[in-house]
């Protein structure tokens, strides 16, 4: 199969120009999981914190299933195939393996989710243009094979609809809401032994699940504190809710990029702790700290 396949990337690298080259960088650029963070915030703080959590439920189950499938099926990078005589572009963006695509299933999901919230024709036709393109860019770019966008585009829908309808049905009562977290965490909780190694650079493979399941336990986290001590409700100035987007951007930012520099390197443990304290910080400490300045709560 990855004959054929190797033989349609090495057609489009041979006919590539920098132009094309910029144009699906850019293009590939809103697939990669910050872009997808800040339109995620956005969602929670400005538009609707209930659509918010029903999008993170999606985009988590489908970051989690996709490293999971990635650490089983373990298939190389094409660029790396015996037949393949190119360069790819950007290669530092193709973590892991090769199959699924993560930047088409994140987007596929993310994007998805969010055409399922809002329902209209205009907003689906844009979201599914724009999933094939990113899905085609990672293709042109040489870092995916085509059957990996198909996987990750398939995948990332059937997680989009697959989590809205599941989510849709416990978030009336946050006790079932909050029992679905913890099912997801606990599906997905033996991998974190199955794919463990005891040498950072063997795990480094593993690295994109090990981070995808911290950053989701802080989710729940931060989820569980934020209720118990604020349970904010959207109604607020538009100047406040954008404020408080804002704010709870610049601290993920703060602590993705700040952590980074202070804990020790080539550590999976300190990996998963960054990614843990994202979200418990962003969604969870910040209202709690902040829930008399800029959230409306329930009990107010």
């Amino acid at each position: 199969m990855s004959n054929w396949e190797i033989q349609i990337i090495q057609a489009l690298r041979d006919v590539a120009t920098n132009f094309f080259d910029i144009l699906f960088e850019a293009i590939t650029f809103f697939g990669e999981k910050e872009v997808l963070i800040v339109l995620l915030i956005f969602i929670y703080f400005i538009y609707s914190k209930k659509v918010g959590q029903r999008m993170a439920f999606a985009i988590f189950s489908s970051l989690l299933l996709n490293n999971v499938i990635k650490g089983i099926v373990m298939r190389e990078r094409p660029w790396k195939h015996p037949k393949a005589n190119y360069q790819p572009v950007r290669p530092e963006t193709a973590t892991g393996s090769s199959f699924p695509s993560g930047h088409t299933q994140n987007s596929a999901v993310t994007y998805t989710s969010f055409a399922l919230e809002f329902k209209k024709k205009s907003i689906t036709i844009v979201v599914g243009v724009l999933v094939l393109l990113i899905g085609f860019s990672r293709i042109y770019l040489g870092v995916h094979y085509p059957t990996d966008v198909v996987a990750g585009i398939a995948l990332g829908i059937s997680c989009a609809v697959a989590g809205t309808y599941l989510h849709h049905k416990c978030e009336n009562s946050f006790r079932k809401q909050y029992l679905l977290y913890i099912v997801l965490l606990i599906i997905f909780l033996p991998f974190i032994f199955i794919f463990w190694r005891t040498n950072y650079q063997e795990i480094m493979l593993y690295r994109d699940f090990y981070t995808s399941f911290a950053f989701f336990a802080g989710y729940v986290v931060a989820i569980g504190l934020e209720y118990r001590f604020v349970n904010f409700i959207n109604e607020a100035s538009v100047k406040i809710k954008i404020i408080r987007a804002v704010i709870a951007l610049i601290l993920v930012v703060g602590v993705l990029f700040g952590l980074k520099t202070v804990l020790p390197k080539q550590n999976i443990m300190m990996d998963m702790l960054r990614y843990f304290l994202i979200p418990v910080i962003g969604l969870g400490l910040y209202p709690i700290i902040t829930k008399k300045v800029l959230f409306i709560t329930h009990k107010q």
